[in-house]
């Protein structure tokens, strides 16, 4: 088991990071899962800077348990979403403050808890039988969100393109969450959600940022990265014998997200 994580000083003086973590199934939030969606929150409080950056799930990368050896970074969250965190750490360089992991029917609730969220698209496209999606701004419920988030065959650049459309929803969730209306009522609207999400967030801390949001009224900007990589067959430590589906890291994407949070916490 890795130690548990220390998390103890004030974030609004300063900035703070978050893992996202979606995981496939619907259901209860506590059972081990693959994390299909991986999603590092850089925030920079001072600057009113938020940097997200998507990693694609079959990103082949060494994770904290396997001894060196590669794996789909969407298998780590087989061991737990504290190797996921290790994984993100040693493939950026960074320190994972915090993180929030949700499955769909958590994914779904918070949505329409929050009455649902304005969606940026950048193809029209349909998913059947639920929604045509147009190129723009698309007010989504909870069931359109996710069947947005999970879609890849209407794209030519399939998974990439699904973890930018991934992005976007994070963008209009964060958007909505600073509204003033959910802000006065976060503590009731995060008990009415409570079980569709887990985060080792403390509620003093969760508290502090509402409080620095509604004091002083920042206008986010939001800059979203994706790395990238090129398709293989390989060992994968969680299925030995197999050669299995992964992409291969490509190193000046990684090297390019790296210099982006640099930049973000220099802010």
């Amino acid at each position: 088991a890795m130690p548990p994580r220390e998390n103890s000083y004030d974030v609004t003086s300063n900035y703070f990071s978050v893992y996202f973590s979606g995981i496939d199934c619907y259901g209860s939030i506590s059972a081990r899962s693959r994390s299909d969606v991986n999603i590092l929150a850089i925030v920079n409080m001072s600057s009113g800077k938020i940097l997200l950056v998507n990693t694609p799930r079959d990103y082949y990368v060494p994770l904290p348990v396997s001894g060196g050896a590669c794996d789909k970074l969407t298998h780590a969250g087989i061991y737990g979403v504290n190797c996921s965190i290790g994984a993100m750490e040693s493939l950026y360089g960074v320190d994972v403050d915090y993180f929030v992991r949700m499955n769909f029917s958590g994914f779904e609730s918070i949505i329409d808890t929050m009455g649902g969220i304005d969606v940026y698209s950048e193809y029209t496209f349909t998913v059947d039988p639920i929604k045509t999606y147009q190129a723009g701004y698309n007010h989504l419920t909870g069931l359109e969100a996710l069947a947005f988030v999970r879609e890849r065959h209407a794209f030519p650049d399939g998974d990439n393109q699904r973890g930018k459309n991934q992005m976007e929803v994070i963008k209009a969730m964060v958007t909505k969450l600073c509204s003033k209306d959910f802000l006065y009522n976060y503590s009731d609207i995060l008990s009415q959600l409570s079980g569709t999400y887990q985060t080792d967030m403390p509620a003093s801390v969760i508290y502090d940022i509402v409080s620095y949001q509604l004091g002083n009224d920042i206008n986010w900007q939001i800059e979203t990265y994706s790395v990238t990589g090129s398709g293989s067959y390989e060992y994968t430590y969680s299925v030995p014998g197999t050669a299995l589906y992964v992409m291969l890291p490509n190193q000046t994407s990684i090297d390019g997200a790296k210099s982006r949070i640099s930049s973000v916490l220099a802010e």
